[in-house]
């Protein structure tokens, strides 16, 4: 199995290097790419921390029944707890998730802009991957005519974003029935992440695939809605109990069954329902202030132009600027702009960048970085750049 490395990997390296205090663990420029919620501490999740708690790995290879018990009841999955599986994160539940449904020869059909890892992991195992272009004059979301097309006896799954990682992009639950009800048409699965699910800044939570198919596996963690990057605990959830153990078996020969206990008892913490929401809300509390802060400066510029995202804290804004996305994202992590911003070409799409605002940014920062854009905007317009 071979995996080549993407530009989206690379540029965030680059980013890493140039703008990351390893002595100081913290940034050295304004960082304008955070996707993920309010970083919470111990002491805010766990109500006293158990010092006897043994240091050890959990004995279900299912994983802990209270926790699974505890995501399917806090995402309001219509599957019982014994249809969960806990993961390492949701790319474990990814890779995990591909891994057991793609041989050589096969066809997967994975969306774009999006999160690389899928594309990657089909390519590496000998599959096709068939891009499902998201389009900005469809607010970023999919021609399901175009989805039809793609499909074929060959394809054996869909995979998709959402809300969406890069765009904000949100599906409605006959949006993603449709999708379902097409890949159906063939037999395929339908991956869907949903690491953003229950960041949506309008319209309630997003429908969940485990919930409208029985070939629709739903992927999750808690590092994005609670900020729990740190904390490995991820999730797959599904209504086809045959998938979930042969995902199981996989999951033995890359990290063995077990988890570890403490990341079970601080994620089982937080994801009793009641507490989950509540953690939500303050998130998206503390991140309304960067949502606004960026909605301003996109309302009052000429240059950026964006589909408002709809859920998490992404967007994917196009600029009119003759500068490529690469060079104006390397240039802007320079001296004196100092700003991390993502190249839309990581993407497959030229003249946008990913722009995050999560409440891990400061206010202060992420007005300063956007200001910054502007500047280098009016010194590019004026012919003042140097090289």
């Amino acid at each position: 199995m071979i995996t080549k490395s993407q530009k989206l990997s690379e540029f965030f390296n680059i980013g890493r290097d140039r703008g990351w205090d390893v002595e100081k663990q913290c940034w050295t420029v304004h960082q304008l790419i955070n996707p993920e919620g309010k970083i919470f501490t111990l002491g805010e999740i766990l109500d006293g921390i158990p010092l006897d708690l043994r240091l050890e790995k959990s004995g279900n290879r299912y994983g802990y029944p209270p926790l699974r018990e505890a995501i399917q009841k806090s995402q309001h999955y219509r599957v019982p707890k014994e249809n969960v599986l806990v993961t390492s994160g949701t790319q474990h539940a990814n890779f995990l998730s591909l891994a057991t449904l793609l041989e050589s020869g096969d066809e997967a059909i994975i969306e774009a802009p999006s999160w690389e890892q899928p594309k990657v992991v089909c390519e590496a195992l000998g599959a096709t991957a068939k891009i499902l272009h998201r389009r900005p004059q469809l607010g970023w979301k999919f021609d399901l005519n175009e989805l039809e097309s793609l499909m074929s006896p060959k394809v054996k799954l869909v995979y998709v974003c959402h809300p969406s990682n890069p765009t904000g992009a949100t599906l409605t639950e006959t949006e993603l029935s449709d999708i379902c009800e097409i890949a159906s048409k063939f037999g395929a699965y339908v991956i869907s992440d949903e690491i953003y699910r229950g960041l949506e800044w309008e319209g309630g939570i997003s429908p969940s695939a485990v919930n409208l198919y029985e070939r629709g596996v739903t992927t999750s963690s808690l590092s994005k809605t609670l900020g729990m990057s740190g904390l490995r605990i991820g999730w797959l959830a599904t209504q086809d109990r045959d998938f979930l153990e042969r995902c199981m078996d996989l999951k033995y020969y890359i990290s063995l069954h077990q988890q570890s206990r403490l990341d079970e008892v601080v994620a089982m913490a937080a994801l009793q329902p009641d507490k989950f929401w509540n953690l939500v809300g303050r998130t998206m509390a503390a991140a309304k202030v960067n949502y606004d802060i960026t909605s301003e400066w996109v309302r009052n510029n000429d240059t950026f132009r964006w589909v408002p995202p709809k859920g998490g804290f992404l967007s994917f804004p196009s600029y009119d600027l003759d500068v490529p996305s690469w060079d104006l994202c390397t240039r802007l992590l320079e001296k004196p702009y100092r700003t991390y911003i993502l190249p839309g070409s990581c993407y497959g799409v030229e003249k946008h960048v990913r722009l995050g605002f999560g409440p891990g940014t400061p206010a202060e920062s992420m007005r300063a970085g956007l200001e910054q854009i502007s500047a280098f905007v009016a010194a590019s317009r004026a012919g003042a750049l140097t090289a």
